[in-house]
């Protein structure tokens, strides 16, 4: 469905490409300050689709890192473009050991897997002492205008349904993860215009206690002691 958008229709395409290369960015950055330096660090991203703007700078930083989605063609896709490791799997049950990793992050995908408690619980359930579960998603109560978006894109599909930062902080502080961090993760939604998401994207992080609740993604990262 994705791709028969984005192949149709070129202005589709390009909004998804630099949605996602920024959003590549953001995270891996990130996933970057939490140790300065990740090599051989051990990180699963849950649900990674053929997402190489992440996995393949964090392979080149020196990490372990496993790739993991439920879509087969998706994770054959990454190992053909460079990636080392990928797995096809469940988020609701995790084919991985108990405190397996240093780090298990997903990136729009939980609310694609209801109810979102079980795949929370998997995450935290492979992340090792003094590792980190981070998980980026939609924005439940950003209600700012939206600019029109190619026919197809951006709607949403049978299979989602909306969370909010509170319920994943709740869930996560149930399986022990403390230390709960959330922000603002893209302040402005994908098709905006070039000249106003700059603008929005930069007056949202000079106040963010002001915009951080009306961003279009947030992010909750949490320690598991």
């Amino acid at each position: 469905w994705g791709k028969r958008v984005m192949f149709s229709h070129a202005g589709a395409a390009e909004i998804f490409k630099t949605y996602a290369e920024e959003g590549a960015a953001r995270l891996c950055s990130f996933i970057r300050g939490l140790y300065g330096d990740i090599g051989g660090k051990r990180l699963l991203y849950v649900g990674s689709g053929n997402d190489g703007p992440v996995a393949l700078p964090l392979d080149d930083a020196g990490t372990f890192l496993v790739n993991m989605d439920v879509v087969s063609e998706s994770v054959e896709d990454l190992l053909a473009a460079g990636a080392r490791n990928c797995v096809c799997g469940d988020v609701r049950q995790l084919p991985f050991r108990d405190r397996a990793f240093d780090v298990v992050f997903s990136k729009g995908s939980l609310h694609h897997s209801q109810p979102i408690g079980v795949p929370l619980k998997e995450m935290a359930r492979v992340t090792g002492p003094d590792g980190y579960v981070i998980t980026a998603e939609p924005n439940r109560y950003a209600f700012l205008p939206r600019f029109p978006m190619p026919a197809g894109l951006g709607h949403p599909t049978p299979y989602e349904h909306s969370i909010s930062s509170r319920e994943v902080r709740r869930i996560l502080a149930g399986e022990g993860v403390c230390d709960l961090d959330t922000r603002a993760f893209t302040y402005a939604h994908p098709g905006t215009p070039a000249t106003v998401a700059r603008l929005w994207e930069r007056t949202g992080r000079a106040v963010p206690r002001m915009f951080d609740r009306l961003a279009f993604e947030f992010i909750v990262c949490g320690r598991k002691p």
